[in-house]
């Protein structure tokens, strides 16, 4: 077997890691810090969400673009690595000036480390988006795992010399992240941006609906961590964060796994409509079809993950059972993401994920308020459902396919995750 027919399972590999990193090292940092409710724990789980969301608002669409750009016919290699080059740059200067008035405003340094780390994580990301164009999965799994499971193991082993404190856990893992970034520069050579100033052009210019569609991917994404942190009552988003893994799982391995889909949509745009086609259905069919089985096992075996990363707690459990699903709206979000990105039809970004947020928004600030955990999970699942079926929506007419293997997936696993939830509570947990 080639390269090119191992990268999947290379990329699913790289995507657990990535996606089990914090299942790794979770157990043993709550244990440090003092359970799931203490502060130390609170604060390092908020500080790593706000990372994750501010990486997303660093990266924009450029990732994407310079994926698109590698498989050009014409001088794509050059223009890729032009707008990674811009990219890493814009990424690190906007984490510098964010770190320099963090600082003057006097910030937490747990939030000035995690802001720093979001450009690291940047320059990292970019270089992923070139390496699957490349089709080098090696080196991408290298640098997931640099960015993951080595930056936790870092901010572990910080606090076990140094004490448990959020402060210190973020440096560790700010410390690993940068070394990452360095390796990630040294593998993929970003050039200067102004060597191809006109694809940079194209891939701002493309990218930029995707800002405000990023800034609200950040509210769907972790807004129910927000509220609950606002409305619910102390601790009930520290133990809905210790779930929350159950939902990042899925999710990081679906991406990880659409690095080698991706591309093959965005190559396959070159070959005429016919082969688009193909490629759209079956890429969509396997997506959805993984997201369920990830989404019915991990409600199914939701105590025993539950058992290991938070000992056991029944109130983690419950919401753990639920979050699962939240893939199967994701996997079908991004397969059209990647066909409207693939034929430059990107300003339905600009509103649409933002829709979705503001339905979501406004039927999770009930539950949220009256600590309803588990309503709160499966408000997440519906909103991801609709960005996926939104973006199937404006996908329409640039290629046909069917949304109805994703629809009765995702009334499957919410029959199973109902009847999880009833075995729960007969057994009394």
């Amino acid at each position: 077997m080639n390269l090119a027919k191992r990268a999947p399972l290379l990329y699913l590999i790289g995507a657990a890691v990535q996606g089990l990193a914090a299942v790794f090292v979770q157990p043993f940092s709550i244990a440090l810090f003092g359970g799931p409710r203490s502060h130390g724990w609170e604060t390092t789980a908020f500080a790593v969400s706000m990372m994750q969301i501010g990486l997303v608002v660093l990266s924009a669409g450029l990732p994407l673009a310079i994926t698109r750009a590698w498989l050009e016919p014409d001088g794509g290699p050059a223009k890729a690595r032009a707008i990674n080059g811009f990219n890493g740059l814009f990424a690190l200067a906007v984490a510098a000036v964010a770190c320099a008035i963090g600082a003057a405003a006097g910030l937490e340094p747990s939030i000035l480390a995690a802001i720093w780390s979001m450009g690291a994580l940047a320059v990292v990301l970019a270089a992923q988006a070139q390496l699957r164009a490349e089709t080098k999965p090696l080196h991408f799994v290298a640098l997931a795992g640099g960015s993951s499971l080595v930056a936790h193991a870092a901010g572990l082993v910080s606090i076990v010399i140094t004490g448990p404190s959020a402060a210190h856990y973020m440096v560790g893992f700010a410390i690993a992240s940068t070394a990452t970034a360095l390796a990630a520069v040294a593998l993929t050579r970003p050039s200067l941006p102004t060597r191809e100033m006109g694809a940079v052009r194209i891939a701002v210019v493309a990218g930029l609906p995707l800002l405000p569609h990023s800034l609200a991917m950040i509210l769907l994404s972790q807004g129910d961590v927000m509220l609950l942190k606002a409305l619910a009552p102390p601790g009930e988003s520290g133990v809905y964060l210790a779930a929350s893994v159950f939902a990042l799982g899925p999710i990081a391995v679906l991406a990880g796994l659409n690095n080698a889909w991706s591309p093959a949509i965005m190559k396959s745009v070159h070959e005429g409509q016919d082969a688009f086609e193909a490629t759209v259905r079956g890429t969509l069919d396997r997506a959805s079809l993984l997201a369920a089985g990830m989404a019915v096992a991990g409600s199914v075996l939701s105590w025993l993950g539950v058992l290991i990363i938070a000992g056991g707690s029944p109130d983690v459990t419950r919401v753990a059972a639920v979050l699962p699903l939240v893939g199967i709206g994701y996997a079908v979000y991004l397969v059209m993401m990647s066909v409207l990105f693939a034929r430059l039809a990107t300003r339905s970004f600009a509103w649409l994920t933002a829709s979705v947020v503001v339905v979501a928004g406004l039927l999770a600030v009930w539950p949220s308020s009256h600590g309803d955990l588990v309503l709160v999970a499966y408000v997440k699942v519906l909103a991801f459902a609709l960005l996926g079926a939104g973006y199937a929506l404006m996908a329409r007419g640039r290629a046909r396919f069917s949304l109805a293997r994703p629809a009765l997936f995702l009334a499957a696993a919410v029959v199973v995750s109902l009847a999880v939830l009833g075995v729960l509570h007969v057994m009394g947990t």
